[in-house]
């Protein structure tokens, strides 16, 4: 498993790889399972965003993604912390340059990175902010949802009633839009709310009854 870092409300948590590097005071490799900020400690309500996969970002220098999931989090009012996880936690800028077949090693590393982290929160909403790159891999999708043919747990299954799914609109391929796009009063909606009625039965169906 990985290390985990938790310091000046920062939670960082990553697997050591053979390409690493040290930028901030802070190793970057290339694969990373969550990353998040408390930043006030009186609101126990998170916002958790669920993206494809990790990019640049590490504490106290996000990528623009991150950026833009922090400030909503934080002019919102509603959050004290925000955490953003990934279907497949390999890192790459271009999701291109993403593995052909999927490191199972890594991605049952990441459902217990999750796991952990969802023991510790009761409430959150939950951000759908996967994109059309969820069609990037065909692997993406048995991340996400699972696949008991291929006996693979999915991301999904590991959350339970107490999360509200939403997204920021929908894109023309009937995917929730990647927070890149959204604008800067905009409002997260439940899936339902914004055409996403066949996501949110499907998750309705694998999260944990």
């Amino acid at each position: 498993m990985g290390k985990k870092i938790i310091e000046k409300g920062w939670l960082y948590e990553y697997e050591e790889t053979a390409e690493s590097q040290i930028i901030n005071g802070y190793e970057v490799t290339g694969v990373r399972y969550v990353l998040g900020e408390l930043f006030d400690t009186s609101c126990n309500k998170a916002l958790i965003c669920i993206g494809i996969n990790p990019s640049t970002a590490i504490p106290e220098q996000l990528d623009p993604t991150l950026k833009r999931v922090q400030k909503y989090a934080k002019r919102s009012g509603e959050y004290g912390a925000w955490y953003m996880l990934n279907v497949y936690p390999q890192r790459a800028t271009n999701p291109d340059d993403m593995d052909i077949d999927p490191n199972m090693e890594i991605h049952r590393n990441n459902l217990i990175a999750i796991k952990n982290l969802l023991s510790e929160i009761k409430e959150a909403d939950v951000w759908c902010a996967w994109g059309n790159l969820i069609g990037k891999r065909k692997y993406l999708y048995d991340l996400l949802f699972g696949n008991k043919e291929k006996d693979i747990d999915g991301i999904i299954s590991l959350f339970n009633a107490n999360y509200h799914f939403k997204a920021y609109e929908a894109t023309t391929k009937g995917n929730p839009k990647h927070p890149i796009l959204i604008g800067e009063k905009a409002e997260l909606s439940s899936l339902d709310e914004i055409g996403l009625k066949e996501l949110s039965d499907r998750i309705i169906n694998n999260i944990k009854k």
